[in-house]
């Protein structure tokens, strides 16, 4: 059995709380052992408020960038865990998904995502499948938004 919860531990990493919906959605809906999460985005607190709000190529860079798709991954950990309990019941990630907030003239929103993948290889020990899309806009401003497709043990 694995244990993510003990590597998020040993890395200092601490989840928030699940997240209120912002809409009439659920945040994680789960069919035949895949969970699927609704996008997240970067926030910080308490009190809870979006971190890194912008466009990249416009007002941020990627290193910014990469820090708030870290800390949107790490919000949809914390919805992920709310719904199943525990992330030791992943068996893998499948997919991510993210939509950077981005001008016109960025290319980098494959390397903006990795500040996510990051986090998602050293907690749970392998990369997954990924897109990375430009959009012109974000809920609330926020510069990067993620979901993801979450296989869980039996």
């Amino acid at each position: 059995m694995a244990d993510y919860e003990r590597r998020l531990e040993e890395l200092g990493i601490k989840l928030l709380d699940p997240l209120p919906a912002g809409g009439l959605y659920t945040s994680v809906v789960i069919v035949d052992g895949l969970a699927y999460t609704s996008g997240t985005v970067a926030v910080e607190g308490p009190p809870l408020k979006l971190a890194y709000p912008g466009c990249l190529g416009d007002d941020l860079d990627v290193e910014t960038g990469q820090l708030s798709a870290r800390l949107a991954f790490l919000s949809l950990l914390g919805n992920l865990r709310g719904a199943i309990g525990s992330l030791d019941r992943v068996d893998r990630f499948v997919k991510l998904t993210g939509y950077v907030r981005a001008a016109p003239s960025f290319m980098q929103t494959p390397k903006v995502m990795d500040g996510a993948s990051q986090v998602l290889v050293d907690v749970f020990g392998q990369a997954c499948a990924r897109s990375a899309v430009g959009v012109s806009a974000l809920p609330g401003g926020a510069s990067v938004e993620i979901d993801s497709v979450v296989k869980l043990v039996s």
